[in-house]
């Protein structure tokens, strides 16, 4: 369990980092860009979870 939650730790980590990232570079823009890559993935593809996490990363950051 402990693996689970030390995971769940570092990509939160990874998507703030990128989330910071993608604010110095877009300013306010970076949701907007963030949520249209979101959508033009499918929803079976692996990267729309990462690019999520980012997304929701940016709201908070």
């Amino acid at each position: 369990m402990e693996s689970f939650w030390m995971r769940a730790l570092d990509d939160a980590e990874r998507a703030e980092a990128r989330a910071k990232a993608l604010r110095a570079r877009f300013g306010e823009s970076a949701e907007a860009r963030c949520r249209a890559e979101l959508q033009s993935f499918d929803e079976r593809d692996p990267r729309r979870r990462r690019v999520a996490d980012v997304f929701r990363a940016l709201r908070w950051t």
